[in-house]
């Protein structure tokens, strides 16, 4: 009975210390550059990124084959607000969501650069890197 009850109690001392400790850091990385790849050998058209919480709208009308567009900017915080990208791929149309990995290894103070890539079939890449 009494190793029961110390099971129980250190058993509940340590849920209890998980759920009052503090929560992750998230940390807010900053960006100063945009690139849309095209690893694709056939022209995107009409390639456009959304950001609808800020109404911001990032737009390229074609991005040739093995190219990119490429967009600097002022150095700005990392909201991660959701995002959209669109374009047409041999008259088809994509749509996505943008879910753009960070790595935990980013240099605090240094400016990223978000790199979306775009393969065949519809399929979409996201990062965040360094120089």
């Amino acid at each position: 009975m009494i190793k029961h009850n110390l099971f129980f109690v250190s058993t509940m001392a340590a849920f209890i210390l998980a759920a009052c400790s503090t929560p992750p850091i998230v940390r807010n990385e900053t960006i100063n550059e945009l690139i849309i790849r095209n690893a694709t050998v056939s022209a995107l058209e009409e390639v456009k990124l959304r950001v609808p919480k800020t109404n911001s709208l990032v737009s390229c009308n074609i991005i040739l084959p093995r190219a990119e567009c490429s967009l600097g900017f002022r150095e700005l915080e990392n909201k991660r607000n959701p995002a959209t990208l669109s374009w047409i791929q041999r008259g088809q149309q994509y749509q996505k969501n943008i879910v753009t990995q960070i790595p935990n290894n980013l240099v605090e103070g240094e400016p990223s650069t978000v790199i979306i890539t775009i393969e065949d079939d519809g399929k979409m890449t996201s990062r965040l890197e360094q120089e």
